[in-house]
């Protein structure tokens, strides 16, 4: 009889602990990314990110901005430094300024890609629906519109919505609580009515229908969903012990993390180096002495390309205030530095469409000129 039931419970199959009718083995990986996406923002969130927006709220005002560039000062750039020699320091000053946003994003960027690989996500066709899922990311995670491209590339490559990647981007830099705070303290409400109203018509107007006419545009079903940086995998497994789907899920984060180093970084570096040469040579101060729309549309263009780290914006156009600079260059600058730049600009013309990278830019130049005209009925 002891044969007979030792037989028995080998023929019987052990069965596993279940979560909605599947195997717990299916999630390990999703224990995995859940644990690092936790260990990464709690890092971000609370070690860096808010702490920072906090003190740049309470300093708001309180101190004379260094740069439109950059507001961490690595190298102090003497007032009779050679051209070479500023070039130099706001290159080192801007990689400082960015360094932990950076960071963040190539780090948050390579776990969305390697999230949405282990577990395909369900691409809704309700274009408004996916534009409030990447405001909903966007706006807690916090991080400058530079910041947030390796992440937006991880929405990408991960085969998410590119009107979920473009509210993402748009959003993080401008939704923020505290942002939002610092706005509202440092101007006429008048200001921030502008400025929320011209984002609500970009996210909720402009992102859409450009998607909209990107899908009615193109040839294939297959062209909606597949980028350069697309990487369509299955890596379900049901059948790997946890320490297995760990070393599956760190090794693919890894090759993941790699790939966006290679394409990201190189970026951040070009455009630390042309936003470093083109402060150095913009004569602002010339500009700001008469309200010309020649005088507006350079800052525009300038604006609207530079790549500065999140909330310069406010304090920019905060101390452009203070001293009596006119209302319409002040909120070009509030409006356009630091919403849209040459990282995110060629981030979409490498990876998903060079007519929508330019067409972007451009359209941010046109918006910051309605802010700055409007502005004028205030004033």
């Amino acid at each position: 009889m002891a044969l007979a039931f030792a037989q028995a419970m080998e023929s019987t199959p052990n069965r596993p602990f279940r979560i909605a009718g599947k195997d717990i083995r299916c999630f390990y990986p999703l224990f995995v990314l859940a644990l690092m996406a936790a260990g990464i923002l709690s890092l971000f969130w609370f070690g860096s990110r808010y702490p920072q927006l906090l003190l740049k709220a309470n300093e708001l005002g309180h101190h004379a901005v260094a740069s439109f560039i950059w507001n961490s000062e690595l190298i102090k750039i003497s007032a009779g430094a050679t051209l070479l020699e500023k070039i130099g320091g706001n290159f080192a000053n801007w990689i400082w300024s960015m360094r932990i946003g950076m960071s963040f994003g190539l780090a948050m960027g390579a776990l969305l890609h390697t999230v949405f690989e282990f577990y395909p996500p369900k691409l809704g066709k309700n274009i408004y629906l996916n534009t409030l899922k990447g405001i909903a990311i966007g706006a807690p995670a916090a991080v400058c519109v530079n910041c947030a491209v390796p992440i937006a590339c991880g929405l990408t490559r991960g085969k998410a919505n590119i009107e979920s990647a473009l509210s993402f981007m748009f959003s993080s830099p401008t939704l923020n609580f505290i942002v939002i705070s610092m706005v509202l303290s440092a101007f006429p409400v008048y200001f921030a009515v502008i400025q929320y109203t011209l984002l609500a018509v970009l996210l909720f107007g402009l992102v859409p229908l450009i998607v909209y006419v990107m899908n009615r545009n193109a040839q294939t079903p297959e062209e909606l969903e597949l980028s350069v940086c697309a990487l369509p995998l299955d890596l379900q497994d049901c059948k790997k012990t946890i320490w297995q789907a760990t070393k599956e899920v760190l090794k693919q984060y890894g090759l993941n993390f790699w790939k966006l180093v290679k394409s990201a970084v190189p970026m951040m570096l070009a455009a630390a180096l042309i936003s470093s040469i083109a402060i150095e040579f913009i004569p602002f101060q010339a500009i700001f002495a008469h309200v010309t729309f020649g005088g507006l549309l350079l800052t525009a263009l300038v604006t609207v390309f530079l790549p500065v780290p999140i909330a310069l914006d406010v304090i920019v156009a905060q101390q452009l205030y203070s001293h009596g600079v006119p209302a319409p260059y002040v909120i070009l600058f509030l409006f356009t530095l630091g919403t849209y730049s040459i990282l995110p600009m060629t981030y979409l013309w490498q990876e998903v469409s060079k007519k929508l990278a330019v067409g972007l830019y451009f359209m941010f130049v046109a918006l910051g000129l309605i802010a700055a005209y409007v502005v004028g009925f205030f004033v």
